[in-house]
């Protein structure tokens, strides 16, 4: 079920819902739409999707097509055998093991084709979104999150780490450029335990999670099977303080406890229509059918030789495409103006 179509069902089923949960579902859900259009600019449509029916064939990701690290070969292996492969690998890997004082980076490079359209109302002269215009731009964006081994420390997320045009055409390239290369606002966040407040909250001391799939961790059986009934069962019923659960995010993914990703790894096994697209070194891109009267295939990259994800997106969306790396720093860069 895509995030438009719960928004939707919350609508239809609130005649029979009380009004705090009403509230607290809705205040979840567009807590979910700000975290995933953290850039003040709009950008292309990506879905954000839980698990429902997954032996069925329901979406169960939120990702993007990565970028070529190596000559494609043709798929050797199911999506299936891949999966439980990573669910293995995932076991044991050290990516996302720092040593006390270290932080795991994750970064994500973002390569956006966008259009123009002047508009004397908006503040920047115009709208920059995924529509056909006659200026048209490609930027790359590259954002990092800093978590630190321990947890309970602030976590930082540079949203500014760096911003290019890579090429520009059209009769407004200078005002379009100029828009694109503002600062979005958000520049350098701290999240005190991975933390945050929202200024509309219901609660108004409620604190939320950056990373919202923390919120379940004590809850989500690590048996497949039943994560997968689990998964059905919750989809549409967000805590106060964290989205619905969701599968594809790379950093709520990849920043799970091991015995947990290796049981998300395996759930998405399960789910009947996938197939492997393709293969690029260690990276291997799986496509899921997005399910409903959609004919969309939703896509994630997962890093074989280390059991992550490194990737989410479309197979029909050719203007968004992004990387996510994983490593661990000694500190955080000196680049990053704490504020």
């Amino acid at each position: 079920m895509s995030l438009m179509e719960q928004v939707r069902d919350l609508g239809a089923e609130q005649a029979s819902l009380g009004d705090r949960t009403v509230t607290v579902a809705r205040a979840a859900l567009m807590r979910e739409v700000r975290r995933r259009t953290r850039e003040r600019r709009r950008i292309p449509r990506w879905a954000g999707v839980g698990i429902g029916g997954v032996v069925a064939g329901t979406a169960v990701t939120a990702i993007v097509v990565g970028s070529v690290l190596a000559p494609s070969t043709a798929p050797s292996a199911s999506a299936a055998e891949v999966l439980r492969g990573a669910a293995r690998t995932t076991l044991t890997t050290t990516a996302l093991d720092p040593a006390p004082g270290q932080y795991i980076r994750i970064q994500e490079v973002s390569t956006q084709t966008l259009g123009w359209r002047a508009d004397p109302d908006e503040p920047d002269g115009g709208v920059l979104d995924s529509t056909e215009q006659a200026t048209s731009l490609t930027l790359q964006i590259s954002r990092s999150l800093y978590v630190p081994q321990d947890r309970s420390q602030d976590w930082v997320e540079d949203y500014a780490e760096s911003k290019e045009v890579l090429s520009a055409s059209g009769p407004d390239v200078t005002d379009a450029t100029r828009a694109a290369l503002e600062p979005d606002g958000l520049g350098v966040q701290i999240y005190p335990a991975g933390l945050y407040s929202e200024p509309d909250a219901v609660e108004p001391d409620d604190m939320f999670h950056r990373n919202a799939l923390e919120c379940y961790y004590d809850v989500m059986p690590r048996e497949p099977q039943r994560l997968v009934r689990w998964l059905e069962a919750n989809q549409d019923a967000p805590r106060s303080t964290c989205a619905p659960p969701r599968l594809g995010e790379p950093i709520e993914f990849n920043l799970a406890p091991a015995d947990l990703r290796a049981a998300m790894f395996q759930a998405l096994a399960q789910v009947e229509g996938a197939r492997v697209e393709r293969v690029e070194g260690d990276i291997t891109t799986i496509a899921f059918p997005e399910g409903g009267e959609s004919a969309w295939m939703q896509t994630v990259d997962v890093d074989t030789s280390q059991g992550i994800i490194v990737g989410r997106g479309a197979l029909e969306d050719e203007l968004w495409s992004s990387r996510v790396f994983v490593t661990i720093v000694d500190e955080i860069p000196a680049s990053v103006q704490l504020p």
